[in-house]
């Protein structure tokens, strides 16, 4: 899949889902999801995905 390269400058976000930790899906329910993967589940990439990208991280 063709992407712009900065995608992949992006630092990835680290998450915590208690749901997935009571499930055993992810080890600790920690997992990262990566600029690629909100501009895929989103459908596009504007100005509106980074910042929320970046809001997320923060929390």
């Amino acid at each position: 899949m063709n992407y712009p390269q900065f995608f992949d400058t992006v630092q990835s976000i680290p998450l915590k889902d208690p749901l997935a930790q009571v499930l055993g899906a992810f080890e600790n329910g920690e997992y990262e999801i990566t600029y690629l993967e909100v501009v895929k589940a989103a459908g596009h990439s504007c100005p509106t995905v980074p910042v929320l990208t970046l809001w997320q991280a923060r929390l």
